[in-house]
């Protein structure tokens, strides 16, 4: 599932590109989409000569405003893609929207081989109304104080858990859970009450600098993820943990990278330079 570095870079390449242009004709070309829709919902046929406001990132989920109000709430979830194509080039059965716009010859789609993503049609009001209440701060914006305590109130959560738990931060999966921790030494099934403050402060650190060197390197291409023109990431051959398990650790060069089910989800460590 893309995570916030990918999220982050498909929205600054939209924002880019769209912002201030005009909807021509936004449709959906698969009914599932509509079956998504929460109630009461605007129709696609609403957006027709409507401005892109500005367009922003909350979490993993993609958030475009328009003149009057309306909003889409998009989530890619596990394959979903948001970019910008040609008109001219072939659109699959996997492509479940288009938007086209006036004066401005790529169009946007939406293309999900699970069909797992939405795209949800809501007053802006009402989108934000719901991620705020849904999800925690964010893991670049959070302060340090704010941090610990979230830390201190969640104490019999494992780490790794804890990271991925959306009500707590928003934005962190998988991939950068691992990464995080593995920067900052400590292991995933680690309780959350259990760290010291030193090794809490680790993370938060080890957080804030594996995200960003993400974004900055466009996100990681471990299966359908590609940015808003798309091309796919590059921080994937920089992971250190993620997805190397039975390797030989890139750090210590001894040990090699296990995987254990935490969470429900397989981490990935490092025995000897997590502790």
């Amino acid at each position: 599932m893309p995570e916030l570095p990918e999220v982050e870079t498909v929205v600054r390449g939209l924002r880019s590109t769209l912002e201030g242009k005009r909807v021509r004709q936004f449709i959906f070309l698969s009914a599932h989409l509509q079956r998504k829709q929460p109630v009461p919902a605007l129709r696609p046929e609403d957006y027709r000569g409507k401005r892109i406001e500005e367009i922003q990132r909350r979490g993993k989920m993609i958030i475009l405003n328009f003149e009057g109000g309306c909003g889409l709430l998009i989530h890619l979830k596990m394959t979903g893609q948001l970019y910008l194509a040609d008109p001219q080039q072939p659109v699959d059965k996997h492509t479940h929207a288009r938007m086209t716009f006036a004066g401005f010859r790529p169009e946007l789609r939406f293309r999900d081989i699970r069909k797992f993503g939405f795209v949800n049609c809501l007053p802006a009001p009402d989108i934000w109304k719901k991620v705020n209440s849904e999800l925690g701060p964010e893991p670049l914006s959070i302060r340090w104080p704010e941090f610990r305590d979230l830390l201190q109130n969640h104490g019999k959560k494992r780490i790794k858990g804890w990271l991925l738990d959306q009500k707590l931060i928003a934005g962190i999966g998988n991939i950068y859970s691992d990464e995080i921790l593995f920067r900052a030494g400590v292991r995933p099934d680690r309780l959350a009450g259990s760290l010291s403050l030193a090794e809490a402060r680790k993370i938060f650190r080890s957080m804030r600098a594996v995200l960003r060197r993400a974004i900055e390197l466009k996100g990681s291409s471990v299966s359908d993820y590609v940015d808003s023109t798309g091309q796919k990431g590059r921080f994937q051959a920089e992971h250190r943990v993620y997805d190397r398990e039975g390797r030989h650790c890139r750090r210590c060069r001894l040990a090699q990278i296990q995987r254990k089910k935490i969470a429900g989800r397989s981490s990935f460590f490092c025995p000897a330079c997590q502790k």
